[in-house]
């Protein structure tokens, strides 16, 4: 069940912001993710660039959560991608031309009228590819606040990040975000980068960092 905190986040989410889910397992955060798809039916375009589970895989865990996949995509307002279409193309990070496809989205969605791109990023292919060093630049490049009118949400595996001994990374992940959403164990947390601390990650997340 997702937070009144966490749910009142999504909704007053506008364009430019760039927000940081760390979670523990897929039914958190799809809850999140999918939840942060939904709140922009209405007025969005809608991405969600998978790295854990397929396309179809992820278009399957939506139309069970309730969206309608097959109009949305009719529509053009839902585009469902696997992250090699995207964030790793041939072996390689080309961190302009991942921001120029997002930033070009937005734009397109803004002269349709609508408020922009909500988008949903996982960012596990970086970790699986050893690609560390890329993913924290791109983030970096990105800034706290986009330069184009889309409400990005990147995701990130806690898990993952641990059992590859990546963890040193999480504090900088936290702070190039403009925002912070943490899903795990003990519950949720809406959080500043700016205010963030240690013990707030360690008690939602039971982890150590």
């Amino acid at each position: 069940m997702l937070s009144p905190e966490v749910s009142q986040t999504l909704q007053n989410l506008t364009p430019g912001m760039h927000t940081i889910l760390v979670y523990d397992s897929p039914e958190n955060k799809r809850e999140v993710a999918f939840n942060h798809l939904r709140y922009g039916i209405r007025d969005a375009e809608l991405a969600y660039v998978c790295s854990e589970e397929t396309p179809s895989e992820v278009e399957r865990e939506m139309r069970d959560d309730g969206f309608d996949v097959q109009t949305l995509e009719r529509k053009k307002q839902l585009t469902v991608a696997n992250y090699d279409a995207v964030y790793i193309t041939k072996g390689r990070v080309y961190i302009p031309s991942i921001i120029g496809h997002f930033s070009a989205a937005a734009n397109k969605s803004a002269g349709r009228g609508l408020k922009g791109l909500r988008a949903v990023g996982e960012m596990s292919c970086f970790i699986k590819h050893n690609m560390i060093d890329e993913m924290m630049e791109y983030e970096q490049a990105l800034q706290k606040k986009f330069s184009f009118p889309a409400m990005g949400l990147c995701a990130f595996n806690v898990q993952e990040l641990a059992s590859s001994g990546n963890m040193d990374t999480l504090f900088p992940l936290l702070r190039a975000h403009g925002t912070i959403i943490l899903t795990g164990p003990k519950g949720s947390a809406v959080l500043k980068p700016e205010n963030v601390q240690k013990s707030d990650v360690e008690r939602v997340m039971k982890v150590k960092v």
